[in-house]
């Protein structure tokens, strides 16, 4: 009969089962509920070792939202208003999920005090979407759907596709986050282009 191994899980196992046991409870509870002993305890394991994986619980709470959505996925549809509806739907997807919703202001709480944590957000989060932005509008232009876009340009396109988005996902104005929301926040961002001489 062969024997059981013995010992530590894999590394892989155990950052997985941390990440799952804080997913649970940031759709559940939130991100305010976040504690390393209550992670600890669901993933079976021990303080130094989530401290091996993770400086906080704000670096294991976006690990958990990275993983399930990612840096943002390039689009190639062939045209510029069907790239831009597509990014923007899978924002508006991500934004209308529990983990998004419940845990989003405690998250940027931690983003304005923690510039280890704004630094991982920002590069790991923030600036790849940026940049499929930036890639299909230069896309775009190539194929002589609008003019060349300047680095200005683009984030003020990031922030017409983005800021309607924070807005609903953050105030209480009692609007839905919703497909209705992508469609007219792309089609405004491409009448910017195109309204641009």
């Amino acid at each position: 009969m062969p024997s059981r191994a013995v010992g530590r899980p894999p590394v892989r196992e155990t950052t997985e089962a941390l990440r799952r046991a804080a997913e649970v409870i940031m759709e559940d509870e939130g991100f305010s509920r976040l504690t390393v002993e209550g992670l600890v305890k669901a993933a079976g394991t021990t303080r130094p070792t989530f401290y091996r994986r993770y400086a906080s619980t704000a670096h294991v709470a976006f690990d958990v939202i990275a993983h399930r959505f990612g840096d943002g996925n390039p689009v190639d549809t062939g045209r510029l208003d069907g790239d831009l509806l597509q990014l923007q739907r899978e924002e508006v997807e991500m934004f209308s999920t529990a983990l998004v919703r419940k845990n989003l202001p405690g998250l940027l709480e931690v983003v304005r005090t923690d510039p280890a944590v704004r630094g991982m957000f920002q590069s790991h989060f923030i600036l790849p979407r940026r940049a499929n932005v930036g890639d299909v509008i230069a896309a775009g232009a190539a194929r002589g759907e609008v003019p060349p876009a300047s680095p200005d340009t683009v984030e003020v396109v990031c922030d017409l596709l983005l800021g309607p988005i924070l807005a609903r996902a953050l105030l209480p104005i009692g609007q839905p986050v919703d497909d209705s929301l992508a469609v007219e926040t792309t089609r405004v961002a491409f009448a910017y282009l195109r309204g641009r001489c």
